[in-house]
């Protein structure tokens, strides 16, 4: 595989009052999904990445990736493929420009400094939803940044 390309993407709109949604909204979170077939298909829609990036103060993404492997389904493999380094840092480099705040998990502390040097806020901490209580308090720890 060589690229993902988003047909139809340059042509499409954004629904009605997303763009809006967007503007208003107090903060936005990038989950911890794949960057390039979850997240990107939703930035291919014109105008969206430029209103997510005007906020980037206010954006917030978590790593989807955990200790160089995908917490679940194909994102490593298809950043390494691509030619993406498939670790939180490699995540973070896409999302430059765009988010202000990146959530990596405590098994990557070691990459703090890196992605702050790409002029984000970095947090570390347990990022493992694995129970009601770990994704409540991975919730309030990206509510509080």
């Amino acid at each position: 595989m060589s690229k993902v390309e988003f047909l139809g993407a340059a042509d499409s709109t954004p629904a009605p009052r997303v763009l809006e949604a967007i503007r208003s909204s107090a903060k936005l979170v990038l989950a911890p999904s794949n960057p390039l077939v979850s997240i990107d298909p939703i930035l291919a829609v014109p105008g969206v990445a430029s209103t997510v990036a005007s906020r980037r103060d206010d954006v917030i993404g978590i790593s989807p990736i955990v200790a160089g492997a995908a917490i679940k389904g194909p994102a490593d493999r298809l950043l390494r493929e691509l030619g993406h380094e498939a670790s939180a840092l490699g995540v973070a480099r896409l999302y430059e420009g765009l988010i202000g705040t990146f959530v990596i998990d405590e098994r990557d502390a070691a990459l703090q400094g890196a992605v702050e040097r790409l002029g984000m806020r970095c947090i570390v901490t347990d990022t493992m939803m694995t129970d009601r209580a770990r994704s409540a308090a991975l919730a309030k720890v990206v509510c509080d940044a």
